[in-house]
This record gives C-alpha cells, structure tokens and sequence, in this order.
C-alpha cells in the first residue's frame, strides 16, 4: 500500500506498507523457520532473506509532466510479522514548472500527484 509521497523542493520521497495478509503470513513463517535454521547451523550461510524483501521487490518509478528524470539515491525495506515498510528517495525534486507527478509501482498501478497544492 503506498502511504504517502513526499515532494521536496530537492528530493521526492516515496513510502510503502505491506498490509497483514495470507501471503505475509506465510513469509513470516518461513522467514522465522529459516532464521531459527540458520542459527541451529552455526550461521555460516548467508542470512535469510526478510519477508520485506520479498514483498518490496517492485519497480517504482517517478515521472512529471515536463519530462524530468528522476533516479532513485537510496532505498530501505525491512520488517518482519506486522511491520512491512518500504522508502525510495529520488532526486531531483520537481521543478517549479511541473504541475503533475506520477508514481509507478510496479504493474500494480499508478498514482498521480497535484502539484500545484503545494505552491498554493
């Protein structure tokens, strides 16, 4: 679920829950059962991977009305059992002269942002 996008005057920042359901459940299972593995066997193979990863492996992609590149500076997901979170920053921030943003998130969608709000 997207939770909000931020559009600062040098960076867009976009954040994301992954809401309680069948599938987190069954990750988190899994995900508890391989960590106990791990620690049973001397933790000497790489570390499981968090449901998070799984549930956040998505593209996201920012885009305005006037064409401005957008490139992803940093990224962090993580979480276990309830708590899914997700946050990708991208830089620029929009120019003056974009009215519109757009947020693609993965084929699950695009959410679109008015701009001019927040000039207002």
């Amino acid at each position: 679920m997207l939770v909000s996008v931020e559009a600062w005057p040098d960076e867009i920042v976009v954040r994301m829950r992954g809401l309680p359901s069948e599938v987190t459940a069954r990750l988190d299972t899994e995900f508890h059962e391989a960590l106990e593995a791990w620690h049973r066997e001397g933790r000497t193979s790489p570390l499981p991977q968090q449901p998070a990863d799984q549930i956040f492996d998505i593209d996201i992609l920012v885009s305005d009305d006037v064409g401005t590149l957008y490139a992803v500076r940093q990224a962090g997901r993580g979480g276990s059992s309830r708590m899914f979170r997700a946050e990708w920053t991208f830089q620029p921030g929009p120019p003056d002269s974009a009215t519109r943003l757009a947020v693609s998130i993965g084929d699950r969608g695009v959410a679109e942002i008015d701009l001019e709000r927040r000039r207002g």
